[in-house]
């Protein structure tokens, strides 16, 4: 009896579970973030907070388009029209106390006056029109737009 085929399988299975024990415990290189916002957002948040409590409303910070819009059902090319918002977010979402969706909010600075900037907050606006409220400055009150944009909606 022929023991080199033997000798061989016996290699490919120790060369397998090497490559096992190997990716089990391969260092991933992953590091959680100590804050979902950046220091702006985080300031914006404090302030927004007190405006959303006294409208009964929630607040989800970075929501990504893709998980608050669908793509009609038989839309041709609906990869293509998918690809357009996946990788987009909205800086905070208000949700009544159901999470059902009220206003997006936007939250512009000069990031935004990029040509790609322009042409993403060309598309947000079109998906979400006067459910959108983009807020400038941290020093602008953003009570009376979301108020306004509720009156818009008959909320």
């Amino acid at each position: 009896m022929d023991i080199l085929p033997w000798v061989g399988i016996a290699l490919l299975i120790l060369a397998i579970l090497i490559w096992i024990y190997i990716r089990l415990h391969e260092k991933l290189p992953y590091e959680l973030n100590e804050t979902i916002l950046t220091e702006r957002e985080r300031s914006f948040y404090r302030i927004l907070r007190p405006v959303a409590d006294k409208l009964e409303l929630q607040i989800c910070p970075k929501v990504r388009v893709a998980d608050i819009v669908s793509i009609k059902k038989g839309t041709r090319d609906w990869q293509k029209w998918f690809n357009k918002i996946r990788s987009k977010h909205v800086d905070f979402l208000l949700c009544d106390y159901d999470m059902n969706i009220v206003l997006m909010i936007e939250l512009d600075d000069r990031s935004h006056e990029t040509e790609r900037a322009k042409r993403n907050d060309a598309l947000k606006n079109a998906i979400f029109g006067e459910r959108l409220v983009r807020i400038r400055s941290l020093k602008e009150d953003p009570e009376p737009p979301i108020v306004a944009a509720l009156k818009k909606l008959d909320r």
